[in-house]
């Protein structure tokens, strides 16, 4: 099928030194794409910041292509996620990160791989230095990754090598069934989407990218780790 679109959520909370230069380009990147659009959600960002971020993004906003939407209180990343996709015209849904950390080339590769193989339901981008990809990231930042993942594998008898990876696309269809069964708002909304994918028999692929550590991470591994290994303990039974 060749008819098939994708909408791709971007995530953002006080990104206005990060996020418009990324805008820039995806927007250059897709122009001739009339199958992908691009849905920013700030996530309750400071009304000045907004406005900021939003006189920047001015003349993407023109575009097509792009939406841009605002809520006051802070829901966190998965929450954002949620209320991009209620906002969301495509068949396929994706969200990135609104860091950069994953190029605009990877996000079409990873489009046209799901687009060419039908029967996958979620493709997971997966920062493994495997078929000439880089992957550019502290030697911390890769334990903690590797530490992860091994929980994750453990906890939910699934092997997948790159959980944490922000940049998913998956079929709505899918989506729609088990959206009612996400219930973290937060770090953990697509840690319960593969989870749930997976124990309903959905088809996961992962698909090595290119990908770049971006500095200035809203995730504190000192800070968030532990409740985030509770949080993933918690929801070990989630189907």
């Amino acid at each position: 099928m060749k008819n098939n679109h994708l909408s791709i959520v971007i995530p953002c909370y006080r990104e206005l030194n990060r996020l418009p230069n990324y805008i820039e380009s995806l927007i250059s990147h897709f122009q001739f794409h009339t199958n992908i659009d691009f849905i920013i959600v700030d996530d309750g960002s400071p009304k000045n910041e907004f406005h900021q971020l939003k006189e920047r993004l001015e003349l993407s906003i023109s575009n097509s292509k792009l939406q841009l939407f605002h809520y006051e209180i802070n829901l966190g990343k998965g929450g954002a996620i949620s209320y991009g996709i209620a906002k969301s015209k495509g068949n396929y849904l994706g969200f990135i990160d609104a860091d950069g950390a994953t190029p605009a080339y990877e996000v079409e590769r990873i489009w046209n791989y799901i687009n060419n193989n039908q029967e996958l339901d979620l493709v997971i981008g997966s920062r493994i230095p495997m078929f000439g990809r880089k992957v550019s990231k502290s030697f911390y930042r890769h334990i903690a990754n590797r530490m992860f993942s091994y929980y994750f594998n453990q906890i939910f008898k699934i092997q997948i090598y790159d959980p944490q990876c922000g940049c998913k696309i998956f079929k709505k269809s899918n989506y729609e069934i088990i959206k009612s069964k996400i219930t973290d708002l937060r770090w953990l909304w697509d840690t319960q989407l593969t989870v749930l994918f997976y124990r309903n028999q959905f088809k996961i692929s992962e698909f090595p990218i290119d990908w770049n550590q971006i500095p200035e991470s809203k995730f504190s591994f000192f800070k968030d780790s532990l409740a985030v290994l509770y949080s993933v303990w918690k929801y070990r039974n989630i189907k």
